[in-house]
């Protein structure tokens, strides 16, 4: 993003106390096909840890930057083309595909409950998606501002270079942070839909 204060985890490290964020990474024992990642986890874009948790149950390799500050955790954003934080690099390298979970500011129409996927396999996970979420009364789409067609992007660095990305709607993750029921059944169904994607039959 733009207006990101650090272009690269070593200027953030520098810069922020050791207090200010704490890292989940998930790997021993876990799937070297999937890992569900979530780089702006914590008090930056809300909602997105726990989703990724639930998604990531106990097999998935999961990865999640937590920031943890008592205000202005939006300093702590690396936009994640450019996110490189070392533990993170690591199982870029040890896992097939990357899921990334974002949050997004909800849409000004209705419904505000929506599912915006991006990821160079975005157009068959688009698919899977919508059939596994809108049941659930989820609108799911693929819209400009978040292609992550970038080849850096953290969804498309995995070993393969074919990954996933989904930026939820604020409306949407505050549902599933209460809604215990909600969670489940979305993380169900994006699990779904990420394993009819990769690997292609």
């Amino acid at each position: 993003m733009k207006n990101d204060i650090y272009s690269c985890f070593k200027e953030l490290n520098e810069t922020e106390s050791e207090d200010s964020y704490n890292i989940i990474c998930e790997k021993e024992g876990r799937s070297d096909l999937y890992a569900i990642m979530a780089p702006h986890g914590g008090k930056i874009e809300s909602g997105t840890t726990e989703i990724s948790v639930a998604i990531a149950r106990e097999d998935l390799s999961l990865y999640i930057f937590n920031a943890n500050k008592t205000n202005n955790n939006r300093a702590l954003h690396i936009t994640s083309a450019r996110f490189d934080e070392p533990q993170c690099e690591s199982m870029l390298g040890k896992v097939e595909t990357v899921l990334a979970i974002h949050g997004a500011r909800d849409p000004e129409k209705e419904p505000k409950e929506r599912a915006w996927v991006g990821g160079s396999l975005r157009d068959k996970f688009v698919i899977h998606l919508d059939a596994t979420l809108s049941p659930l009364g989820i609108l799911v789409e693929i819209i400009p501002e978040f292609l992550g067609k970038d080849p850096n992007n953290i969804c498309n660095r995995g070993i393969s270079k074919e990954g996933m990305q989904l930026e939820i709607t604020k409306s949407l993750r505050d549902t599933l942070k209460i809604d215990k029921k909600r969670m489940e059944e979305f993380s169900e169904a994006v699990r779904a839909a990420m394993m009819l994607t990769y690997p292609s039959s």
